[in-house]
This record gives structure tokens, sequence and C-alpha cells, in this order.
């Protein structure tokens, strides 16, 4: 009885063991990007909040940035300062039509210069 137990959990794992083989290469190819930017034309790039309302284009330069109200275009036209913000994890100025957007649970946003300093941030924020 137990040479034929045996010679079953043989076979099982012979059959199984290439499934969950490929199983784990597809996890290992499964790409490790979770976060996901924001689509720049749902940030409001002066108050730097997101889903607000439906965003005013603003072209400057051949790069498009975005606001919520005639008063944030206007910021956006005429102070350059408004249209970049700093990489909180590299300390980099990053240019807000270029940027990586994460948002935050309360509606504001944070940009980036890649997606791998957002990620770096979030894990930092998560291990917290």
């Amino acid at each position: 009885m137990k040479k034929l137990t045996a010679f079953i959990l043989l076979v099982l794992v012979s059959i199984a063991a290439p499934a969950l083989a490929m199983q784990a290469a597809a996890v290992k190819e499964a790409p490790t990007h979770s976060l996901q930017s924001l689509k720049h034309s749902g940030v409001c790039m002066v108050q730097n909040r997101h889903g607000i309302m439906k965003m005013i284009p603003v072209e400057i330069d051949g790069k498009m940035y975005y606001g919520c109200c005639a008063g944030c275009v206007g910021k956006l036209k005429y102070n350059s300062a408004v249209r970049f913000s700093k990489d909180p994890v590299t300390g980099k100025e990053v240019d807000k039509a270029k940027a990586f957007i994460i948002g935050n649970k309360d509606g504001t946003v944070t940009y980036f210069e890649s997606r791998e300093t957002a990620e770096q941030f979030s894990a930092s924020r998560k291990s917290l």
C-alpha cells in the first residue's frame, strides 16, 4: 500500500510540476509596475488636485498643462514657477507636463520625474 501511495504521489507531482513552473514563470514575467500615472488632463496643475472638474488645456512651448478655472489658466500662462514641482524622492525639479503623477487619498497629487521614483515614494509610505 505504501508503494502505491508513493507511486501516486510521484505521478501527481510529475503532472503538477510543469504547471507550477509555468505559473512561476508567468509571475516573473508579469510587470512589477503597479502604479499608474494619473492622466494629466484630469489634474489642475495649479491647485495640484485631481478629479475636481473638467480641466482647461493650456499649451505652452509645445507642452500641455491643465487648469480648472480661468484663474488657474492665467497662472499657468504667466507664472512659469507654477508649471514645475519637486520630485519628493530626488529633490529634482519636475516639469508638470512631463511628470509621472500619483493621486493621494485627500485629492491632492504628487509629481515625480519617473515611475521608479514614484514607486520608491509609494513603497516608503506603505512601510510607515
